[in-house]
């Protein structure tokens, strides 16, 4: 009766572990990987008054990013089988491999938006889990180069879609987490920002089911 009772606990405190110290190690190489490059005047401009422009943006990424993120291997996306980052469609930009097996998905928008699968190609493949959303300036904010986002989309009764962002107020945030009938198929939820205002933790009252 104490195993049936404990063992489900212990395994949801493993896998709140291993997604705080991965989110934290990401956000951690990334913001060093933009450091090392400004320390070799490699860190320029973003292409992003090219929009959608991906091949322009993988042109940048190859000289301001990568050689700066060890072992990084750019993939090509007809060949990965993941359920989020296998579309082939242009509006999908550069993706890469990082060295412990996270993916990220880079797109060339209004700025640099960056969708991270903190396991790579192991499941669940479920945003505010293992996919998390973020984005990547030229210049830092309070929160670094490399930095959660705090934007998100969400759909109201009428079926419409709605923007915002969620900076700085953790009710907004927990709100714009949460997995429900308005924004479980987006992974634009800024939970990874969530567990950044908490402290790299992910506290009891976190909306997404581990």
């Amino acid at each position: 009766m104490v195993a049936a009772l404990t063992i489900p606990t212990v395994i949801t405190n493993y896998k709140k572990s291993q997604i705080e110290a991965r989110l934290k190690k990401l956000y951690t190489v990334m913001n060093q990987a933009v450091l090392l490059s400004k320390a070799h005047d490699t860190w320029t401009q973003p292409p992003t008054d090219k929009r959608f422009d991906h091949e322009a943006l993988n042109d940048w990424l190859q000289s301001a990013l990568y050689p700066y993120l060890t072992d990084a291997r750019p993939l090509q996306r007809p060949n990965i089988d993941h359920p989020v980052f296998d579309n082939s469609s242009e509006r999908f930009g550069p993706l890469v491999s990082l060295s412990d097996g996270t993916i990220l998905d880079f797109k060339n928008i209004s700025q640099v938006h960056v969708y991270a699968d903190i396991n790579g190609l192991k499941g669940p493949n479920k945003s505010g889990v293992d996919i998390f959303y973020f984005f990547l300036d030229y210049e830092p904010s309070q929160r670094g180069y490399f930095y959660p986002a705090g934007y998100f989309r969400k759909i109201n009764d009428e079926g419409e879609y709605g923007e915002g962002y969620a900076y700085n107020n953790r009710d907004k945030i927990l709100e714009n987490c949460k997995e429900d009938e308005h924004n479980k198929d987006f992974n634009t939820r800024p939970c990874a920002l969530l567990i950044m205002h908490d402290g790299w933790q992910i506290k009891d009252d976190y909306p997404v089911r581990l």
